[in-house]
């Protein structure tokens, strides 16, 4: 327990550091790799990568997207079928990144080769 706490900790702490200096996708390396190093079940792994990945991305919205009174994502969820409501596209892309990032760990933890 205590190591799928460190794994998922480390996940989300590492891709908030670097999406600021790199492209959005850099959280599917950050999981594959963490989730490879940190030898966790299956299951764990895939957890590990999702609420990490959630985490990071719901705090990093919320810093980004609260300052200017939802102005983007307001504008962002008429795009989609969401009438408007930016709450639901928030929600959205924080589980869009969390299944790339719970998916991602999941590779990860297959690539060691050992079940």
């Amino acid at each position: 327990m205590k190591k799928i706490i460190i794994t998922l900790f480390l996940i989300a702490g590492l891709n908030s550091i670097l999406e600021f200096f790199l492209p959005w996708y850099v959280l599917s390396v950050v999981c594959f790799g963490i989730c490879y190093i940190a030898r966790l079940s299956r299951a764990q792994s895939f957890f590990a990568g999702f609420i990490g990945i959630a985490l990071s991305w719901l705090i990093l919205i919320l810093l980004k997207d609260i300052p200017n009174q939802h102005i983007l994502s307001g504008k962002m969820a008429n795009l989609f079928p969401f009438g408007g409501n930016y709450v639901y596209f928030i929600v959205f892309s924080t589980l869009i990144g969390a299944l790339i990032g719970g998916l991602s760990g999941l590779c990860g933890r297959m690539f060691n080769g050992s079940i």
